[in-house]
């Protein structure tokens, strides 16, 4: 298990780097898998990716889980590098940030995987003058996030987002809809979220290449939380095994639906952006969440993490798909 943790992602950035939930708890089929990844390049061949990306950019943009996908994707890049101290934040940043941006540098290669904490996509700030009190702040659906700029001339483009469009995270904090300057204190969360990604269509289509950027939009990450909710006492630090029965998954999210509507009116010509759906397969590893396994300092009684994923975990097989897909386009930076 220790191989597969890097030492720069230890800390309160990778909670489940290091814990003990990774370790002997772990059912012989998992820890066969792992092994496996190791020993079989075929499955992900690091150093031929690394390769492929040589002097380019592979870039994840969403919440936290996107995090998690990029923090799994530098442990398996890693691998394939002899002298870790070639592997570093550019801005002397620590790992364990959880806001703004990082960017993970691996030298010899001149690339970088780079993370940008967008949970929404698109630009939260001041509700505009006049708003009604209850607005705290607004969520302008139809303008995505100034770290945009920073996203041109990537080679690679991971995108996400779901997990905030929800009540919990939106109106009941405060958090209204804006649009065309105006608060909109009717509209709907998953409207707003459809038109913010009419928003990021409109971005993307204007602002990069089909010809040298790969871009994908990652589908919902499912949370498991049983007998309960995150904030009601919902736990899974019970399961131990992942589930059996297709009859207890649940229903594709309506998230799904709404991103792969857009993703669809968007190849056409020489575009195609690939929807990758990874939430049927998550939704089978009910037990690869941190759990009662949080961040060191964390308080006896917080809640339980039920969203994230462990590493190694689901978000490697995410990462394999995401290599195997690369493949198929032929994908390599131009030198």
């Amino acid at each position: 298990m220790e191989e597969k943790t890097s030492s720069f992602l230890i800390g309160d950035g990778n909670p489940m780097a290091g814990s003990d939930r990774l370790n002997l708890d772990k059912p012989v089929y998992y820890r066969d898998k792992i092994r496996a990844m190791i020993l079989n390049p075929d499955i992900f061949n690091a150093r031929d990716f690394l390769e492929r990306s040589r002097n380019g950019r592979i870039v994840f943009a969403g919440d936290s889980v996107g995090r998690n996908q990029w923090e799994s994707l530098l442990c398996m890049l890693e691998k394939a590098v002899a002298n870790k101290s070639n592997i570093y934040e550019e801005h002397g940043n620590p790992i364990t940030k959880h806001k703004g941006y990082l960017s993970m540098r691996f030298h010899e290669y001149n690339m970088t995987v780079e993370y940008y904490r967008v949970p929404f996509l698109v630009s939260i700030g001041r509700p505009p003058p006049k708003s009604p009190p209850e607005v705290v702040k607004s969520i302008r659906v139809d303008e995505l996030h100034w770290y945009a700029e920073k996203w041109k001339g990537a080679n690679v483009l991971v995108f996400n987002a779901g997990h905030w469009w929800n009540q919990y995270k939106t109106v009941k904090m405060g958090y209204y809809f804006e649009e065309g300057g105006k608060v909109n204190m009717t509209m709907d969360v998953m409207e707003a979220f459809r038109r913010s990604l009419q928003a990021w269509k409109l971005w993307v289509t204007t602002n990069l290449d089909p010809e040298k950027n790969h871009i994908f939009f990652r589908s919902y990450s499912p949370a498991h939380y049983g007998n309960g909710t995150w904030n009601t006492g919902g736990s899974c630090d019970t399961v131990s095994e992942p589930e059996q029965d297709n009859a207890h998954l649940e229903p594709e999210p309506l998230n799904n639906q709404v991103i792969s509507d857009v993703v669809k009116q968007m190849n056409y010509g020489t575009w195609k952006v690939h929807f990758s759906n990874i939430t049927y397969l998550s939704e089978l590893r009910k037990d690869g969440h941190p759990s009662i396994h949080r961040e060191p300092g964390t308080p006896i009684d917080a809640p339980q993490d039920c969203s994230h994923w462990c590493l190694p975990g689901a978000p490697d097989t995410w990462n394999e798909l995401l290599y195997a897909q690369l493949l198929l386009m032929e994908y390599r930076t131009k030198l």
